[in-house]
């Protein structure tokens, strides 16, 4: 399976590199040198593994012969996304916890320590936001019936679209982007991220951001539902 061992190789240089970095320069304030070394690329990481999972069989054009054998097609979509899910929870959480105590063996050189109360805020916003961003690729690659095509359009809603929409006035502020920060920021108020958030409240912001990944993965299923099997 080389999408998600490349993927996994992928995260592991960076985190070493930015180790590199945290051993001669330091952390950086509010843990920055994890954010760009392991955040980002999980993040991206999260987005392809959640594509591949959805899209391996229509890079493989196997989606007649696993229909076959069960052709409950939600079921199909159902385990696809939780194996999709936990997989990407877990693995979130273990190269966090890995990169922990090698991190601040980097850091104390510079008579810096990792405060475990941000650590576990840091890991848990990451934990939320890949969850979200697995959901995002491995949906647009149902709407679109292409793995390849998915992780280009996951990409190009969520660096692009979503962005354009996120500094719309008013509109903008229930856009996918914004709903997350609000989200991230009352979990790690930061106030660093692509975007400033919104304000909304936490209650708000969960149901704005349901509502999105509802919506993008009811129109990947209804695509996979309705779909002739090639």
């Amino acid at each position: 399976m080389p999408t998600p061992r490349w993927c996994l190789i992928a995260v592991g240089v960076c985190a070493l590199v930015g180790m590199a970095v945290v051993w001669r320069w330091g952390l950086g304030s509010d843990l920055v040198a994890f954010d760009v070394a392991i955040g980002f690329p999980l993040a991206i990481a999260s987005i392809a593994f959640g594509a591949w999972v959805f899209g391996v069989e229509y890079g493989q054009n196997t989606l007649r012969r696993t229909l076959t054998a069960d052709p409950r097609r939600l079921r199909l979509f159902v385990t696809k996304l939780t194996v999709a899910l936990t997989l990407v929870a877990l693995a979130t959480v273990v190269i966090y916890l890995v990169a922990l105590p090698l991190y601040g063996i980097a850091a104390d050189r510079h008579g810096e320590a990792v405060a475990i109360n941000d650590y576990r805020d840091l890991v848990l916003g990451s934990l939320i936001s890949n969850l979200v961003y697995v959901i995002v690729g491995g949906a647009l690659v149902l709407i679109t019936g292409s793995m390849a095509g998915g992780v280009t359009a996951a990409l190009i809603f969520l660096f692009v679209v979503d962005t354009v929409l996120g500094v719309v006035p008013k509109a903008g502020d229930y856009s996918l982007g914004v709903a997350l920060t609000d989200i991230l920021i009352a979990i790690r108020p930061t106030g660093d991220g692509l975007f400033a958030g919104s304000g909304h409240s936490t209650p708000e912001a969960v149901a704005i951001l349901a509502a999105w990944l509802v919506g993008l993965a009811g129109l990947g299923w209804l695509r996979l539902w309705r779909s002739d099997v090639k």
